[in-house]
C-alpha cells in the first residue's frame, strides 16, 4: 500500500488523493466530515480527533480538538458482520479462563491501575490518570477481563501523552500480583517531547491593529522551542477568535489553522490565518418596560447607537440598568441574526423591582445603647425616576426622623439633586437637645470623589440641666468632599477614606451668629502578612463671633466607641460651671489599631491606642489617651466588637468596656 505511517496514511482530503510521504494535511474546516478512501477503510479528511502510535518517518497533521486531550477516531465502517458468534465465543473463553473464585469477585477489593516510569513527570502521570478510568472490577477478576481493560488503557494513555507532546512513547502492559490481589499495570517510557520549530500567525483585516490582538500575540504560549501542548494550543487558538468576536468582528473566521507534527523529528509547526472582516457597530437599542420615560431610560444606558460593538459595552448596558435600582431583572440580547449594514440591534428586556421597599436594622453600642432603624423607600416616585426614602432611628440616647427626596440629573448615576429633612432628639448626661433641619444639596461623583454643595436651615433648642433653654437658628451653606476606596466598607482590610466639610453662616442671613467651621475625618487600612493595621484621624475647628450662641450639634466632643476608648461618650471637652461637658471650638482625635486572626477568617484579636480632646484654646490643651485590647467577630448579623480600654488619666483610671454590634446608624 505504499509508504504509510502505521494505522493510517497521510492523505489529502480536499483533492481526494493520497499525497507523497512527508506531506501533511492542512485542515480547512473545524467541522470536517469523516470520509472513506475508496480503496478501503482509512480517513480521507480527518475530523476532530486522531489517534496515533509510532509513525515511522512520515509527518502527520494534527486536526483540531475540542479539549486538551486527543481521543480516538475509528476507521470508516466496513461491511457489518453479525456480532452474536463473536459474543458467544468471548463468553465461552471467559468461562474457561475464570478461576474458581470468580463468583466472589464482587466481594474482593477493587483493582487499581498501576503506572510506572513517570515518577519524574507528575504532569504526564496526572494527565494519564485523568484520561484512563480506573478498573471497574475486583482485584481477582479473570485475566481476560484485565487484558481487555489494558488494551483500552494503553490507547487512552497514548492519547493523554500526545496531548502533552509525547508522540513516541513506549507503553508496556502487565498484570502483576500484589499479595492476595493482582491488578493492571502500565509501564511508560514517555520518550522525547515534540517541540515547536516554527510559528506562522497572520491576522487579515482591521483587527490586526486592535490592542486586543496585539496583547494576544504578546501572550502566545507556544513560541519557537516550547514543548507542544495541545491544551495550550487549543486555548490560544480559540482565544484569538473569541477576542475578535468580543471586539465586534462578528464575521471573523479562520481561513487556515494547521498544527503539523513530525514525530520522527519531534518537531511541530503552527500555521494560523484569521480573516477578521469589518468591525460592527451598535444599531438601535430597543427596550421593553413600563416604568420610566424612554428619554430618562436612555440616560441610564451608557451605549449609544453607532458606537463600536463589543461584549464589554454590551455587558455595561446590563450592569448600568441593574445598578440603577429600578429593575429586578435585566436581560440584554444582541440580535445577531438581524445584523445588517455593519450594525447589530440590541433588545433589552426589563422587569421592575417592587415599587416600595422596606428595611429594618438592629444594633447595640455602648454609646447608643440598644438601637433600631426602620426605613421605607419609594424606588421610583414618577416616570422621571425620582426617588424618596424616609426612616426612623430609635436609640437609648438619641431618636431621629429623616427623609430624602432625590432627583437624578443629566448623569443619573453620578449627579443628583436632593431635598432633605431631619428631626432629632438627644438626651446625654442631663443635656437635652431638640433640633430640626431642612436642606438641599447638589451632589456629583467624579473619579471616586463625591462632591456636594449644600444649604440648610437649622433650628436647635438645648437645655443644660437647670440652665435656661437656648434657642438658636442658622442658615448654613457649605461644601462636602468625600472619598471611599475600601475593599469592604464594614471591615476594611485594604483601602482608605476621607471626608471633608466646610460650612458657614452669616448673622444677617437668619443666623444667631456668624461662624465658619471645617472638619476632616480620614482612615486607612493596610495588611501585612496576616496582620491588619488601621488608623484614623479627625480634626475640626470653628471660628464664631459669639461661640456661646453656637448650638450643640455644631460643637466638638471626644470620647466613646468611635473616638477615644477608655472614656465615655462625649465626655471629653470644655466644661461649664455645673460640670457638664458643653463642647469646644476645636477637635483632635487619633487612633491606631492592629488586628490578627485567631480563629478561622472571622475572629480577630486587636490591640489599640486612642488619643484625643475637644478644646477651646489652641495654646492650652492636653490630649487624653486610652489603650487596650479587644475581639472582632465578622458575624452573620454584622461586625461585633468587644474592647477593654484603660484611660491614662488619674481622674478616671478604671477599665472601661466598649461593645458594638452591627453597623452604626
Amino acid at each position: 500500500m505504499g509508504a504509510g505511517f502505521g494505522l493510517g496514511r497521510v492523505v489529502q482530503g480536499l483533492q481526494g488523493r493520497v499525497p507523497a510521504e512527508g506531506v501533511a494535511i492542512p485542515e480547512q474546516d473545524s467541522h470536517g466530515d469523516l470520509r472513506c478512501h475508496p480503496a478501503g477503510g482509512f480517513p480521507v479528511a480527518v475530523s476532530h480527533h486522531f489517534r496515533r502510535r509510532r509513525t515511522g518517518g512520515s509527518m502527520i497533521a494534527l486536526p483540531e480538538t475540542t479539549g486538551p486531550r486527543f481521543g480516538g477516531v475509528d476507521r470508516c465502517p466496513r461491511r457489518r458482520l453479525s456480532r452474536w458468534p463473536l459474543l458467544l465465543a468471548a463468553i465461552l473463553l471467559a468461562g474457561m479462563a475464570a478461576p474458581a473464585g470468580w463468583a466472589t469477585e464482587a466481594q474482593t477489593p477493587p483493582a487499581r491501575l498501576g503506572i510506572q516510569g513517570l515518577d519524574g513527570h507528575p504532569e504526564l502521570e496526572a494527565n494519564v490518570r485523568a484520561m484512563v478510568p480506573e478498573p471497574r472490577f475486583g482485584c481477582n477478576a479473570p485475566p481476560v477481563r484485565m487484558r481487555a481493560y489494558l488494551r483500552q488503557a494503553r490507547e487512552k494513555a497514548e492519547a493523554a501523552l500526545r496531548a502533552l507532546g509525547h508522540f513516541n512513547a513506549v507503553i508496556d502492559t502487565a498484570i502483576e500480583q500484589d499479595g492476595d490481589c493482582r491488578g493492571p499495570v502500565l509501564t511508560i517510557d514517555p520518550g522525547p517531547v515534540v517541540r515547536v520549530e516554527a510559528v506562522d500567525i497572520v491576522i487579515e483585516g482591521p483587527f490586526e491593529k486592535d490592542a486586543a490582538a496585539r496583547r494576544w500575540k504578546e501572550n502566545w504560549p507556544l513560541k519557537v522551542g516550547a514543548a507542544l501542548n495541545q491544551g495550550s494550543y487549543d486555548a490560544a487558538r480559540d482565544g484569538l477568535i473569541n477576542r475578535a468576536w468580543s471586539r465586534g468582528y462578528l464575521d471573523a473566521r479562520y481561513t487556515r489553522r494547521n498544527l503539523w507534527v513530525d514525530p520522527a523529528a519531534n518537531t511541530a509547526r503552527i500555521e494560523l490565518t484569521l480573516a477578521s472582516g469589518p468591525r460592527y457597530r451598535f444599531a438601535a437599542i430597543r427596550t421593553e418596560q413600563d416604568v420610566l420615560d424612554d428619554a430618562f431610560l436612555r440616560r441610564l444606558i451608557p451605549v449609544q447607537a453607532g458606537e463600536p460593538y463589543s461584549s464589554d459595552r454590551l455587558a455595561a448596558i446590563g450592569s448600568s440598568l441593574s445598578a440603577s435600582g429600578y429593575f429586578a431583572d435585566v436581560r440584554v440580547r444582541p440580535d445577531l441574526d438581524a445584523r445588517a449594514n455593519g450594525a447589530v440591534p440590541v433588545n433589552v428586556l426589563l422587569a421592575e423591582r417592587p415599587r416600595t421597599g422596606y428595611e429594618f436594622r438592629l444594633g447595640y453600642g455602648t454609646d447608643t445603647g440598644p438601637r433600631t432603624r426602620a426605613e421605607v423607600e419609594r424606588r421610583w416616585v414618577n416616570r422621571s425616576g425620582h426617588k424618596w426614602k424616609a426612616g426612623v432611628s430609635l436609640a437609648q440616647r438619641r431618636q431621629t426622623l429623616d427623609s430624602v427626596y432625590s432627583i437624578p440629573m443629566q448623569r443619573p448615576f453620578t449627579d443628583r439633586l436632593e431635598f432633605y429633612a431631619r428631626a432629632d432628639r438627644e438626651d446625654n448626661n442631663d443635656i437635652v437637645t431638640h433640633s430640626g433641619t431642612l436642606g438641599a444639596q447638589y451632589a456629583r461623583e467624579r473619579g471616586g470623589w463625591t462632591q456636594a454643595v449644600f444649604t440648610e436651615y437649622l433650628y436647635e433648642r438645648t437645655r443644660y440641666g437647670d440652665a435656661p433653654v437656648q434657642d438658636d437658628s442658622f442658615l448654613l451653606g457649605g461644601l462636602k468632599l468625600g472619598l471611599r476606596r475600601l475593599d469592604d466598607p464594614l471591615f476594611p482590610v485594604e483601602g482608605h477614606s476621607l471626608d471633608l466639610i466646610l460650612r458657614g453662616a452669616a448673622e444677617p442671613l437668619f443666623s444667631a451668629t456668624s461662624l465658619v467651621q471645617g472638619r476632616a475625618r480620614g482612615g486607612v487600612s493596610r495588611s501585612w502578612r496576616r496582620f491588619i493595621f488601621q488608623g484614623r484621624a479627625e480634626l475640626g475647628a470653628t471660628r464664631a463671633d459669639d461661640f456661646e450662641r453656637v448650638p450643640k450639634s455644631l460643637r466638638f466632643f471626644a470620647g466613646g466607641d468611635n473616638s477615644v476608648r477608655g472614656y465615655g461618650y462625649e465626655s471629653l471637652g470644655p466644661i461649664n460651671d455645673e460640670g457638664q461637658v458643653v463642647g469646644g471650638r476645636y477637635l483632635c482625635a487619633l487612633s491606631a489599631e492592629a488586628m490578627y486572626p485567631v480563629y478561622g477568617d472571622d475572629w480577630f484579636a486587636a490591640v489599640f491606642v486612642d488619643s484625643g480632646q475637644a478644646f477651646d484654646d489652641l495654646t492650652d490643651f492636653r490630649l487624653k489617651t486610652g489603650a487596650g485590647a479587644g475581639i472582632r467577630w465578622r458575624s452573620p448579623i454584622g461586625l461585633v466588637r468587644l474592647d477593654l480600654a484603660h484611660p491614662f488619666d488619674a481622674a478616671s483610671s478604671s477599665v472601661r468596656l466598649h461593645i458594638g454590634i452591627g453597623a452604626d446608624f
